[in-house]
This record gives C-alpha cells, structure tokens and sequence, in this order.
C-alpha cells in the first residue's frame, strides 16, 4: 500500500467521521428541539412576533399568544417534519375565542419537502456509516496484516477540526444567510415556494427566519466537533489493544 493510498483512505475516514459527528450532533440537537427554547430569548422572538403577527395578510391575533404557545407550535412542526411530515396541517392555535391552522398550504409544502429531505439526510448517514465502517475493516486487516500504520490521535482531532473551521470559515466569509438561501435554491423543486416574508408566513414570524438557523447551525458545529473528538480516542483506543 503506497503512502497516498492510506493518506487517502485515511482522509476519506476522517471526512466521513465529520459528517457523522454533524449528523449526530443534529440528531441531538432534535432531541432539545433545536435550542429553541432558550435561542427564543436569545433572538427576541416574542418581540419579533409581537411586530410581525398582526401585519400577516393570512392568519389573525397570533400576536395574542403566549411563548409557551409560540414553543408548543414550533415543537409540533419539529415533530412533523421529522415524521415524513404528518400532522403538519393540524398545528392550530387559538385566540379570541376562534381556531386557525398555523401553516397555510405553501407553508405545509414547503415542509412536506423538509421532511422529505430529512428522510435522505438519514440514508445519506446511513451510506456514510457503512462506507467509514468498511475503511475501518480494511484499515484492521492491513494492520493485522503487518502493515505499520501511524496516525496520532492529536493529528485527526487536528485534520477534524480543520474541516470543522473550514466549514464555519465558509459560513462566516460567505455569509449565512447568502448559504442559507442558495441550498435553498439547489436542494428544493423550483416551483415550490420556500421564501416566505414574515408578512405571510407564521412559520417565518415564528422562527425569525434565518437569524434562528444561524443559532442552530452554531450548537450543530459545537457539539460535531465535540463528538469527533471522542470519536477518534475511542477509536484510538480500540485500535491500541
């Protein structure tokens, strides 16, 4: 095996161990509901909706709900798109007495595609796992083979970090929003609408769209680069015995 060959499997573990490490620290991003409720004070959504709800040309008296309705609502959309989008269309809320659907019909096709894409988003990482699982194998035969194979636990914390700052870099120099909008762009069908100003959309009003992401793209990269971390001296660690 030529040192570019296991330079370049190595790269393709270390590649796949960040994006498992972002996969999963998404997944647990999910399990808190993506920080919302403490980024809700962080971003001054309830002022934020206090401005924008009454001027929505589709919904009505939202601006007379509560955060714990605000929190309740916004949960409840995250439970949808992460059940291939059902229930979507009876997140309701509740003021002066009348009942009103929270998402109007663009709105629910909009995350309808979420959903869709978070089921790829999961047998991406499914490929991605059995793909680093099969380097690893090969990695162990080669080692049992007598092949000396050296890599410092530092040195991939090192390589991992880069890719991690590298990816923030990016966000930074190219600005989140200008990335937020432009995998829009390339991710979801042309002719379904998923810009959405805060005039029209609870969901957008909601969420302070995109300062929110900002905030969860943040918690995401901090708890990747945490779980690459102990990834990678766990696997020392094996691979030492």
């Amino acid at each position: 095996m030529t040192i570019v060959g296991v330079n370049l499997r190595v790269f393709l573990m270390i590649l796949l161990g960040v994006l498992l490490s972002v996969y999963l620290a998404w997944l647990a991003n999910v399990q808190v509901g993506y920080g919302y409720s403490w980024l809700y004070s962080l971003y001054e959504t309830d002022q934020h909706i206090e401005k924008y709800a009454p001027q929505n040309r589709f919904r009505h008296n939202f601006e007379l709900t509560t955060e714990i309705e605000h929190k309740a609502i916004f949960q409840s959309i995250v439970d949808s798109v992460h059940n291939d989008g059902r229930g979507l269309e009876a997140i309701l809320y509740k003021a002066n007495g009348k009942t009103y659907s929270v998402l109007h019909e663009a709105e629910i096709i909009h995350l309808q595609d979420v959903a869709n894409l978070i089921n790829t988003i999961h047998r991406i990482a499914l490929f991605c796992l059995l793909l680093l699982v099969s380097l690893s194998l090969w990695h162990l035969h080669l080692r049992r083979g007598g092949q000396k194979i050296k890599a410092s636990s530092k040195g991939l914390v090192s390589i991992g970090a880069t890719l991690s700052l590298s990816i923030a870099l990016l966000f930074a120099v190219a600005g989140t929003k200008n990335i937020f909008y432009q995998m829009h762009i390339w991710i979801f069908p042309q002719d379904h609408q998923w810009f959405f100003y805060y005039q029209d959309s609870l969901m957008s009003t909601l969420m302070k769209a995109p300062d929110l992401f900002a905030g969860i793209a943040i918690q995401i990269m901090l708890v990747a680069v945490v779980v690459f971390t102990l990834g990678v001296v766990c696997c020392k660690k094996i691979l030492a015995k």
